[in-house]
This record gives structure tokens, sequence and C-alpha cells, in this order.
């Protein structure tokens, strides 16, 4: 590592550049956002970098995205931008990985990382990339932005087991925008059209400066630090600082806040060291369990997001007689009897027998 890349930033009493090389960061959605973010933890020197994304450069990314050209439009967003920050910095190490975070990014492999960058632009991944933070112990930083207002979220888990979460007081509304994506408990609604924000490159650079400042906890001390939400307007100039506690009945709080064990393990139901009617089983995704039409009784047990609105009408001309059963909670006792020989549907599951949780992560053969 040459000492003159990084000259100006050696004469800073309070910055560590050999904490910075040390540092491994994930990044989510490498749009304007991303593309911000993963600059500027590339020119700060930052060690190692992971980013996630599986959407392809479009012309309108242009304006809002330093680190694309018109030559990478069509490209996967993940590997340009990834190839982009190690131009900035040979020293940093940069992977892309073209595809969802949710089907890639496993709890065991997350907890080898410093923090999370969140830079999407809907709520149904916030709310999963803030579990897997909980779960795995890592920090969590959420940025938010549109057209004036800029919106940064620090979740320091990492250090600070009793703070809020991003889940912590999420308004119902939020539920109800993440439900009309989905029809009959969550299968995937084929006439849904994704709102989208238009923001410039004002809003995205204001946040990701913001965001990698607290991510990487530049200029503070050893104190535990708190969760907190910050608020910029851009064009007026102001900011708000507001600290963010636990709130009770919190969806992920309630379910993921205790020291939790992660345990590697194949997705075979009949292969589970679990069981017992006291021993309750909390999936991840919800599951399609089965259809009845009439008497007749079918099982499914797949992912009720790989079904889409459509469904009950491949089964029956009359659609409204067909019953689905939707569910993410299971006696073990009722897996084992029913379920044995399946492959489990879902990225992991929280097995609790009311004194104590641990999370099966399921491991998949690779593709």
């Amino acid at each position: 590592m040459s000492e003159n890349r990084y000259l100006r930033h050696n004469l800073i009493d309070w910055f560590s550049q050999e904490r910075l090389a040390r540092t491994r960061a994930v990044v989510i959605g490498a749009g304007a956002v991303g593309n911000e973010v993963l600059k500027n933890l590339a020119l700060l020197g930052v060690g190692e970098v992971r980013v996630y994304d599986f959407d392809r450069i479009e012309e309108h990314n242009l304006t809002r995205s330093v680190l694309f050209r018109d030559a990478d439009i069509g490209k996967q967003k993940a590997e340009v931008a990834a190839d982009r920050a190690r131009e900035l910095d040979p020293n940093m190490s940069a992977e892309a990985v073209v595809g969802d975070f949710w089907d890639h990014l496993t709890l065991s492999d997350l907890k080898s990382f410093d923090v999370l960058f969140c830079c999407v632009d809907n709520f149904e991944a916030r709310i999963r990339s803030n579990m897997l933070c909980q779960i795995a112990r890592v920090d969590f930083i959420n940025v938010g932005i549109d057209s004036r207002f800029a919106l940064v979220e620090q979740y320091p888990f990492t250090r600070n087991h009793t703070g809020g979460c991003f889940e912590c007081g999420l308004p119902p509304s939020v539920y109800r925008r993440i439900s009309e994506r989905y029809s009959c408990g969550h299968l995937r609604k084929l006439s849904y059209i994704e709102r989208k924000v238009p923001t410039t490159i004002i809003t995205s650079s204001t946040a990701s400066s913001l965001a990698v400042s607290v991510g990487l906890r530049l200029g503070t001390g050893d104190e535990v630090p708190s969760a907190r939400r910050f608020y910029v307007d851009t064009i007026a100039g102001n900011l708000t600082r507001t600290e963010l506690g636990r709130v009770g009945g919190c969806p992920c709080c309630d379910r993921y806040a205790g020291e939790l064990s992660i345990i590697g393990c194949r997705p075979i139901i009949g292969d589970w060291p679990i069981s017992g009617d006291d021993v309750t089983v909390f999936t991840s995704d919800p599951i399609l369990v089965s259809y009845r039409i009439g008497e007749i009784s079918m099982p499914v047990f797949e992912r009720a997001s790989a079904f889409s609105s459509d469904y009950p009408t491949t089964l029956s001309p009359d659609p409204g007689a067909v019953d689905l059963e939707i569910r993410d909670q299971f006696s073990a006792t009722e897996l084992a009897d029913r379920f044995a020989n399946y492959t489990i549907p879902s990225k992991f599951a929280l097995v609790s027998n009311g004194a104590k949780s641990t999370i099966f992560e399921f491991l998949r053969e690779p593709q």
C-alpha cells in the first residue's frame, strides 16, 4: 500500500488509514446512492467491499451515477461499479455479486464484515437487510433519498445490542405499501408497477457522504454508539438528528434481538436435530404449504413469493374455490410428521423452545 496515495489522510490526527484498510463493507444496491457510497469507500481506502445488485444500467442512470458511462448501458450495475471502484483505488478488493442479496448473502458470511450499507429504494429490502444485520451483529446503515431530502439511519448492532432497529416504529403505511406487491398472503401481483422516486445527484451525494462517515465511525471515539436518524434538507441546509430507541412489539427486535447461535445445516427437514410440540419454528420466508379445493388437499411447500397472483387460476376454473395455506410458523413435530422429506424453502429458520433460540441457516448446493 503506497503511503503517498493517502498522504493527506495521514495528516488528519483522528484518521486511521490502517483501520480503514482492515475494514470490510457490504453495499446493497449499486444505483445512485450505491455509486456514491462505493466511490467514497474507495477514495477513503477501505480494504474490501462486496456489492450486490441484480439490475442492468439504463440511460437515465447516467445523470446520478458517477461510476457509469454511456458505454456501460446494458451492463450489470454491480460488475461495472466494482470495476470502477477498483480503478479509483487498486488497493481495494471489490467483489460484485449479480443477484438478490437475500439469495446470495449468508448470515455466516455477513458476520465477517464490519458494516452493511443499504442503498435500495424499497422497504422490503431494507427490512430484510436490517434483519440480517440484527442477527449477525453487523452495523446497519440505511440510506434513503428523494429529490430534496436525504435520510441516513445508523444501527450499530456490532456494539449496541439494546438500541432500536429499522423496524422499530415503522408505521402501518409501510407494511401496506409492501403488501401492494402481493396478494393472497404473499403471492406476487402480476399487475404491480413499482413506483419510482425522482432524485438528483445532490441528494444521493449528500446522503452517501453522511452514510459513509457514520458507517465507518470517522472521528468518533470508543463510546458505544446509539441508533440515530439524520434527516437533511439539501435546499434549506437543515439537519435534524434523532435518537432511536427500541419500540415494544417490533417484529424484528421481538424475534431476533437476543443472543442467537447460527448453525449451518442442510435444508432437509428430516435431517434437523430438533423435535417436540413445544419447539416452534419461524421461517424467514412465508411458505405456501398447501392448497385445498373442496375436500381435496394437496401439499406444495414452496416459497410463497415464487408464485404469482394467478396461481389459483391454474388449479381450478373457479379460483375462488381454491383455499391457500400460507404460513411462516410451525411446530417441530408438525414439520417432522408432514414434511420430513421436503426441502424447506426458506433462507433460514428461528427455532425456539421458549428458553433458547437458535438460527438454522440452510446451506444450498452450488448451482
